[in-house]
């Protein structure tokens, strides 16, 4: 962010991996990083960078922030629900691969230490949840993220509290009237088979995001699963798109 004035003189039009100006609100900021931006007047200049949900505004922008990746993936899985207002409550788990901790090695990357690993990193705080809030207003957001042995993936199994009583044909018809023309959401739902459900594996080196459900019977829940690559969809997919 402090080479963000070198850069708008070079650049007519600049589209943002980083998290630098992704959430609108200095207090916002302040609170999931954990300190002061030193650009606070350039807060709220940036269009939040995910097509599905902001495609116009994107259109005409100058700046451009990309959406976190575990952000990215939880949005697209419950935007459709919130948009009804639908969710009362929503918990999210993510199982995320190595290459969604960065570029910068530590310990936890260290392939003895990641090999088989299963390691809860997150399980409250994480601050992509600030992105989420952002975009939901006040829904009830619950995030935790876990770390697998996968280099490049994310699955989001997204717990939805809904305030009333869906069936599935109604469920069916959410998702799709909010994706049907978008090219890079698939709806993933499948009778038979290993890959009933959204699988990372399958998304390697594509920009796609697939969603799929399953509602519980025996209560309000309704379990939203999506999955991405998180160095695509989640990050140099999305800033082409």
């Amino acid at each position: 962010m402090r080479r963000i004035d070198e850069f708008q003189q070079v650049a007519p039009r600049l589209v943002d991996l980083s998290a630098d100006f992704r959430l609108r609100d200095q207090t916002a900021y302040a609170r999931w990083y954990g300190g002061e931006h030193v650009r606070p007047d350039l807060l709220g200049s940036f269009v939040y960078g995910i097509p599905e949900r902001h495609r116009d505004a994107i259109r005409n922008a100058t700046q451009v922030a990309c959406a976190g990746c575990n952000a990215t993936v939880s949005i697209l899985a419950l935007g459709p629900l919130a948009e009804l207002g639908l969710i009362d409550t929503a918990v999210i788990e993510v199982k995320a691969g190595s290459s969604e901790g960065g570029n910068a090695v530590s310990d936890a990357s260290h392939h003895p230490e990641r090999s088989g690993v299963v390691r809860s990193y997150k399980p409250t705080g994480h601050r992509h949840v600030g992105e989420m809030q952002q975009e939901f207003g006040d829904v009830p957001i619950h995030f935790s993220a876990t770390s697998i042995e996968m280099v490049r993936g994310i699955l989001a199994t997204c717990h939805v509290f809904l305030k009333q009583n869906l069936d599935e044909k109604d469920i069916w018809k959410i998702f799709r009237g909010a994706y049907a023309d978008e090219p890079f959401i698939r709806i993933v739902k499948e009778r038979s088979g290993i890959h009933r459900y959204p699988e990372p594996k399958l998304l390697a080196g594509t920009n796609y995001c697939d969603i799929g459900f399953e509602r519980d019977a025996a209560s309000s829940r309704l379990v939203v699963i999506s999955a991405i690559d998180n160095l695509m969809k989640g990050a140099a997919g999305q800033a082409v798109q």
